[in-house]
């Protein structure tokens, strides 16, 4: 019983040791003037099925979460409009190192936990997944059902940030609601009983051909 004890504990710590040197991500000023103007953008979006490996950039990864839902103007509101201005939707960024939340006041990626978890949102050779989690605590009034109702209108307007601007700067996504780990993710994330996943898109370079 004290071997077992004790193991638990190294395991503990370990694992401890682990998620501390998973370390912030500072995020790069986002490049206002990068991309395709938006109709050209549009005639070229489209889904996909297959991606390079390659890492992005740092300066393409803050790109990316900020045209998804950053800060555009004085007042702190984003890029994306959500419902009563709850600003309910996280981003939740899978990546070989670890998972991340999108901070968008800090500009910012915070580490969640350490570990290469990039499988639970559904295997592919894509460098990064953005999970979409709405938290419908944050609306201030309406039922709950009305709540995720205008949860989920509000992660497509993000989706459609994400999609608009890899189409635009000749990146690669698409939108899946499909998670064979949705089970696991949870409490991999710490999620609250408020908040719920309802998309994910893989994002990365076009695959070689």
């Amino acid at each position: 019983m004290k071997k077992l004890i004790f193991s638990l504990f190294i395991l503990s710590l370990v694992s401890h040791t682990i998620a501390q040197e998973l370390k912030p991500i500072s995020l790069l000023t986002p490049d206002k003037t990068r991309g395709l103007p938006v109709m050209q953008a549009l005639s070229v979006k489209a889904s996909v099925r297959e991606w390079s490996s390659i890492s992005l950039s740092l300066q393409d990864l803050s790109d990316l979460l900020w045209a998804a839902n950053g800060i555009n103007r004085p007042d702190g509101k984003r890029t994306a409009s959500s419902a009563q201005n709850a600003q309910d939707i996280d981003i939740y960024v899978f990546m070989t190192e670890g998972v991340y939340l999108y901070n968008a006041a800090n500009s910012s990626l915070d580490p969640i936990v350490a570990g290469n978890y990039l499988d639970l949102p559904g295997k592919t050779d894509a460098p990064v997944n953005l999970v979409l989690v709405t938290d419908i605590s944050r609306f201030r009034s309406g039922t709950d059902s009305i709540k995720l109702a205008w949860g989920h209108i509000d992660v497509g307007i993000v989706s459609q940030n994400i999609s608009l601007f890899c189409a635009g700067t000749g990146m690669k996504t698409r939108p899946r609601a499909t998670f064979p780990g949705k089970d696991k993710i949870p409490e991999l994330l710490k999620l609250k009983s408020s908040q719920f996943i309802l998309l994910n898109h893989p994002v990365g370079y076009g695959k070689e051909e």
